[in-house]
Formats: structure tokens, sequence, C-alpha cells
């Protein structure tokens, strides 16, 4: 896909899909995926949510906010399979990183205390799955970029619509990465499958600053009521 074809705007985050995610989220980015990854990182006491790479220009890379990081070593400090944190903003060879879901600086930096050096961290992404949902979606729901009052612009609000990306990214994610018919991922994929059912369900996009009833857009009949 070129750029020239991909969505402007889209609907979830990788910080969405891993808040809603937990442990899985690394698993379920492909590896190919991968935007950054280096073991030369630096956390600094006088600066602990800035991470900076001598070998890695984040900005470069297409890091941005909203794409999430897993610091893994030094495993003293990052246990079992690592940390996973958001990135808030990205400025070349820097990226200042915020605890998923918070506000910035809340919750304890990923430094103890002194600066931290060597750490080891990798950036992968489900940004071609995202597009992709956001983009089904659309279809779905007659949102259009390029049609005054449909573009995602005039919606009201996205929170259903960026649950529903978010599962439907999952839900896709796990069924290829299950391997039979029992087993964790099975398990999970059934129950997402079941939230994304019930979230379709119940979506309901209202259209305009008031957003109202009266000018909305239902799932189940994708019909425009005025």
């Amino acid at each position: 896909m070129s750029a020239a074809d991909r969505l402007a705007v889209v609907y979830a985050t990788d910080e969405n899909i891993a808040v809603h995610a937990s442990g899985d989220f690394s698993v379920l980015c492909p590896d190919w995926q991968k935007l950054a990854w280096g073991n030369d990182g630096v956390l600094l006491a006088s600066s602990p949510w800035v991470l900076s790479s001598a070998s890695v220009n984040f900005s470069r890379a297409g890091v941005v906010p909203g794409h999430v990081v897993l610091l893994r070593k030094p495993s003293t400090v990052f246990k079992g399979s690592g940390e996973l944190l958001a990135v808030d903003a990205v400025a070349g060879n820097t990226v200042t990183l915020r605890r998923l879901g918070l506000a910035p600086g809340a919750g304890q930096p990923p430094s103890p205390g002194g600066d931290l050096n060597a750490v080891e961290f990798l950036m992968t992404t489900l940004d071609p799955q995202t597009e992709e949902a956001s983009f089904d979606l659309n279809r779905r729901l007659s949102i259009d970029p390029l049609l005054t009052g449909r573009a995602p612009s005039d919606l009201h609000d996205l929170r259903e619509l960026r649950q529903a990306c978010v599962l439907t990214v999952l839900a896709r994610r796990y069924a290829a990465e299950v391997r039979g018919s029992q087993g964790d991922f099975a398990l999970k994929l059934s129950d997402v499958k079941q939230e994304l059912g019930e979230i379709l369900a119940r979506l309901q996009l209202r259209w305009g600053a008031g957003g109202t009833a009266e000018n909305s857009t239902s799932w189940l009949s994708t019909r425009i009521v005025r």
C-alpha cells in the first residue's frame, strides 16, 4: 500500500491496543513490523521519562506518539518479558515515555532512581492492521474522509469506534496466531469476538457538534436517520 492510499485518520493507536491486550501486545505484533531496536538506550535520573539512543533516530524510523516501546534489559530492572510504555513525544534520537493509558508523568518512571545505561528497547507496531480495520469501519458505517458532513472530523464521539477498531485488530491477530482449537489464544479469540459483537450491536455514531440521535449511523442498519 502506498502512502497516498493510507487513511489520514485511524481510530486506534498501538497504545489503545496494548491497554486492552495486556501482555499479548508484543506477541501479536509481527516481527517484520519493527520500527526500532537498540541496546544502547539511556535513561537519566534528571529526565527519567526520556529514553535516548545514539544509534537510533526515532523520528526517522517513523515513531510517533501513541506507539509503544518494550524495555527488556537490564533484566535486573525490567523483570520477566520486559515493560511496555507508551510514546508521548518524539524528537530525533529521543522519545518521551509515559505509563500506558496514563497522563504524562503519572506513575513511577521506568528508571528506578539513578542513571540507567545499556537499556534494550524494541518498538513494533500494529499500524497496518489498525489502518485496515479503520478502512473497514469507514466502509460499513458510511464514513468518508472526502465527504462534507460524513468525515471522521464530523463525528461527535470516537470512543465506541475506537473500541470497535481495537477489538477488530485483536480478533484478526488472535485468529492468525491460533494453532488449534484449544489453548490460551483460542479462548481469548472467543472472548474478543464476543466483546466485538456486543460493541458493534450497540454502536451508534453521532454526527455534528450536537451529536443528536436524529443524525446518527448505527452498525446494524448503516442507515442515516434524520
